[in-house]
């Protein structure tokens, strides 16, 4: 009898240890659920409308002292699956990043957890692109943009555009330094030589496993461009800047839009409008982290006896989800056979 009074759980230990549910809806998105990542103890729930982090009560709680702890739910990222980019950044590396596929030494929950660093970092450049579009926009209305009688002409003005262009050059920066991380997990044996290391080391491969040689070399201007342009943010000097410049007018009577002008030896941007440098940017840097992933995970699929799997890109009607364009599939002679 004592033994068994010993052995009795706590009602905490009971609710904790039961089974439960919950209802991910929030005042502003009752969207539907995509996917479930779990990272260890975290567990991320993507919906059609934004990623949010889901903590037990025992992380916040771990000595179960109080049995009124919460579940807590949390929005991590205002982008969801409905969103392109999280489909090819997010959804793909959930998608291929299986240990059960990929050879033993990936370590996929570490690289997942890179992608999901990755996004952060994208989303707080592409908001910071929003908030300059809205900005422009709401400045450009405020207005009456025509030379008054006396020759005068009021431009608008967008305050701190400076400091803004500045930060999204280093997210953007960030969110790739994080995806040489990713690299290195695929060829830990890469070397200081950042990209061009990894361009040596596909060199040494079997070309004729696939086209990232090719790929990977029309990647290359556009990573040593961010890296250089964030060299000119941090380091600034004369022959290495950059230079933004508010709303202005040209000689013939033109109201400009704000621009921005990258100065570097090597990788040298004329004036161009924020606004589509940051979209050129971004979108850029989308595509560049999901090819990268196609690329080192079908490089690194481990021998499966008796199927021929590889990395695919599905047609619309084959996806499982709409914005995802890749997955592991067989190849027959007809179609593709999704497969994992």
């Amino acid at each position: 009898m004592k033994k068994k009074e010993k052995n009795k759980k706590r009602p905490i230990d009971q609710l904790r240890e039961g089974a439960g549910s919950f209802d991910l809806k929030t005042p502003d998105d009752d969207s539907a659920i995509s996917g479930i990542i779990s990272l260890g103890e975290s567990l991320l729930v993507i919906k059609e409308l934004g990623i949010y982090e889901f903590k037990f009560a025992d992380q916040i709680d771990p000595e179960r002292k109080n049995i009124n702890t919460p579940n807590t739910i949390q929005q991590i990222l205002p982008y969801g699956s409905n969103h392109r980019w999280v489909g090819a950044v997010v959804l793909t590396g959930k998608d291929l990043l299986k240990s059960k596929i990929l050879e033993k030494n990936i370590d996929t929950e570490k690289t997942m957890t890179s992608v999901i660093e990755i996004a952060q970092n994208i989303a707080s450049a592409i908001e910071l692109a929003e908030n300059i579009s809205i900005s422009q926009e709401s400045e450009l209305k405020k207005y009456d943009l025509k030379i008054k009688q006396n020759r005068s002409f009021i431009l608008p003005s967008m305050k701190g555009i400076k400091s803004k262009c500045k930060e999204f050059l280093q997210k953007s920066d960030h969110a790739l330094d994080t995806l040489f991380g990713v690299v290195k997990g695929f060829y830990p044996d890469i070397g200081r030589g950042g990209w061009k290391s990894l361009e040596k080391r596909i060199d040494q491969e079997n070309p004729a496993v696939d086209n990232f040689r090719e790929v990977l070399s029309q990647m290359l201007p556009f990573l040593f461009f961010v890296r250089n342009a964030r060299n000119c943010v941090e380091h600034p000097r004369n022959e290495q800047k950059i230079i933004v410049t508010d709303f202005s007018v040209d000689t013939e009577n033109n109201l400009l839009p704000p621009l921005i002008e990258v100065v570097h030896p090597k990788t040298s941007q004329p004036p161009v409008p924020i606004i589509d440098f940051m979209s050129q940017i971004t979108e850029s840097l989308v595509d560049i982290v999901e090819l990268m992933l196609v690329f080192l995970c079908n490089r690194h699929i481990r021998p499966i006896q008796g199927f021929p799997v590889q990395v695919h890109e599905f047609p619309e009607g084959l996806r499982r989800t709409k914005n995802v364009r890749y997955g592991y599939g067989i190849a027959t002679e007809h179609s593709i056979i999704p497969f994992g």
